[in-house]
């Protein structure tokens, strides 16, 4: 309890650090929000300058283009003559090649009435030829002998397009108007940032460019109702009604709905383009910079918990010299008093152990008894088979030695040879046989070794000989011939014998009985497959098949295939079941590879 209350901080000294954190964190939070607006707002002018930029070099490409074509002769001769179908095709197809020259969107040629006698877009469904655009401003002002810009949609190809256009003079007299029509894409291909959005607005703040399309032909600031309509009456947007859509408009900030009508609030930074008198605003949404600040305070709660394991390390260090005198003293008392535990521990240890390898051995012996025990008890269910197929040969023997006495008798000894030949032949037979059920009813060693998969399946097949003739069962022999595994003969055996009769069993009463034996290798194991089609298992058969005193038989103790698993992992194999598709059940033996021996 000493000890404890020395490393303890006093209420005092905890209140001062929190209190230091707090302020800290405080400072850290309003510089990061500063530093990020600041950046943002950075980030946002550059933006909108380099926009600029490429709106203004647009813009400039294309200003003094009509003034060139204006005192171009082409231009000049039609209006001065009756302009026949062969001098318009003619002036077409120059304007469409200059048109093309310069990358503009169309060029058009007006008369003093304002309707369009020729134009580089002749040949399109929206072609501006016959159209007649004396409404329009860049018109009116052309038509007085000066130079027009102005930016509208196309009457005809709801376009938005900026519309710079000349007097054409003969002689000092305007006796037409040439226009220039530029669609101004490189406001869509110059925005680059996905982060950012833009809005390019005219004089009296009507939105005609936007990163988003729910903006267009709307108004940032509420217009006055006699210039709304006369934008409308003028054409300049289309039918568009020019509806005020910003709230709180700021020079920094502004707020506008997103497509789901929505509100949402943007730090925006704007600026005037004096060539054309449009405003372009740079907007970016107003997070909050909740993740800014959150990571300054990360950091600073960083350094200041830094701090704070640097005083309390020099703290401890100072306590621990203190502590360590009669920590060593301590240590030697708990040393004497833990070396006797240990010494009784070790010895308690040390009988756990000798009691653990008793049982273990017990364990060990019961386990190849009852695997000894299922073995017979398979040997009891195949024992009427077995009565079956030495009965056959005992009987023909018997009938061999009758008839060799009565050709005996008759002294036909070379009857009499045969006879014995053929009993001789049986008695060989039945010798096999009953070898056959003398290796498998003995005892294993226990110990794996290198053994063919294809031996230990002739060998169960062959005890099981009888009871699948006697069913008609057809046996489908798949894969790889033979296989070399770790396992131990005499139980892999069993486990083949317990797989197959279990089979057996499930093919009674199948019309075409099937039963299936498949090798192959899969990874680094070896596999035997053994299926049939017989009746499926179901899902809760599957998962309780191995577990002991589980069956699925009328008769029968449920030990087979617990056994069988056992047998198989004790082999470091694995045994599991599945349904095959439209099939029946399979069982798979999954077991190491091992080298062939070298006499195989």
């Amino acid at each position: 309890m000493e000890q404890r209350s020395k490393n303890n901080i006093p209420l005092r000294q905890k209140l001062l650090l929190v209190l230091a954190w707090l302020l800290l964190s405080l400072l850290a939070g309003v510089t990061a929000q500063y530093q990020a607006k600041q950046q943002q707002q950075s980030q946002l002018l550059e933006e909108s300058q380099r926009l600029q930029r490429s709106i203004q070099h647009e813009l400039d490409r294309f200003r003094n283009f009509p003034k060139v074509l204006a005192i171009q002769q082409q231009l000049s001769e039609p209006l001065s003559l009756n302009v026949t179908s062969q001098r318009r095709h003619a002036l077409n197809l120059y304007l469409q090649h200059v048109n093309d020259l310069q990358g503009s969107d169309v060029t058009y040629l007006l008369d003093p009435s304002g309707t369009t006698l020729a134009s580089s877009n002749w040949q399109s469904a929206r072609s501006f030829v016959g159209s007649n655009y004396s409404y329009r401003p860049y018109f009116q002002t052309a038509i007085l002998g000066k130079y027009g810009q102005y930016f509208a949609l196309g009457s005809r190809s709801g376009i938005r397009g900026y519309y710079f256009s000349a007097p054409v003079k003969i002689q000092q007299r305007v006796v037409g108007v040439i226009v220039v029509k530029v669609a101004l894409n490189i406001i869509d291909k110059s925005w680059r940032d996905p982060n950012f959005e833009y809005l390019l607005t005219d004089k009296h703040g009507v939105v005609f460019y936007a990163s988003q399309a729910h903006w267009l032909y709307r108004s940032i600031k509420a217009l006055p109702e006699s210039l709304r309509q006369q934008l409308i009456n003028s054409r300049q947007y289309g039918e568009h009604q020019l509806k005020n859509m910003a709230q709180d408009l700021r020079p920094n900030s502004i707020n506008l709905p997103n497509y789901g009508g929505q509100r949402v609030d943007y730090i925006s930074t704007n600026r005037v383009l004096p060539t054309a008198g449009w405003r372009l605003y740079a907007l970016s949404k107003d997070s909050g910079y909740i993740g800014d600040i959150a990571e300054a305070l990360f950091l600073s709660s960083l350094f200041y918990l830094g701090l704070v394991l640097l005083y309390l390390y020099w703290r401890q260090l100072q306590l621990s010299r203190a502590m360590q005198a009669q920590a060593n003293h301590q240590l030697e008392e708990r040393v004497t008093q833990r070396t006797a535990e240990l010494t009784q521990s070790n010895q308690q240890l040390q009988q756990a152990i000798d009691d653990y390898r008793r049982t273990a051995n017990t364990l060990k012996k019961t386990e190849d008894e009852l695997v000894q025990a299922a073995k017979l008890a398979t040997l009891g269910e195949l024992s009427a088979g077995i009565n079956h197929e030495l009965n056959q040969p005992l009987t023909a023997m018997q009938s061999y030695a009758e008839n060799a006495l009565r050709f005996q008798q008759k002294q036909q000894h070379e009857q009499v040879t045969l006879n014995l030949q053929d009993i001789i032949k049986l008695t060989s037979m039945m010798s096999k046989m009953i070898a056959k059920f003398k290796i498998f009813s003995r005892k294993s060693s226990g110990q794996t070794s290198a053994v063919s998969s294809a031996v230990s399946i002739n060998a169960a097949l062959s005890i099981l000989a009888n009871r699948i003739v006697a069913n008609n069962i057809k046996i489908e022999f798949s894969g790889q011939d033979e296989q070399w595994v770790k396992a131990d003969a005499i139980q892999l055996e069993q486990v083949l014998i317990n797989l197959i009769n279990n089979a057996i069993d499930a093919l009674e009463g199948i019309q075409s009985p099937l039963l299936g034996i498949r090798q192959y290798q899969q990874d680094n194991w070896q596999c035997i497959a053994i299926w049939d089609n017989g009746p499926m298992l179901s899902e809760e058969q599957q998962q309780r098949i191995f577990e002991p005193f589980f069956t699925t038989k009328k008769q029968g103790l449920g030990l087979g295939m617990a056994i069988s698993k056992r047998l198989i992992e004790s082999f470091e194999g694995e045994l599991s079941v599945s349904n095959l598709a439209d099939i029946g059940p399979e069982f798979v033996i999954r077991l190491r590879t091992h080298t062939p021996p070298a006499n195989s």
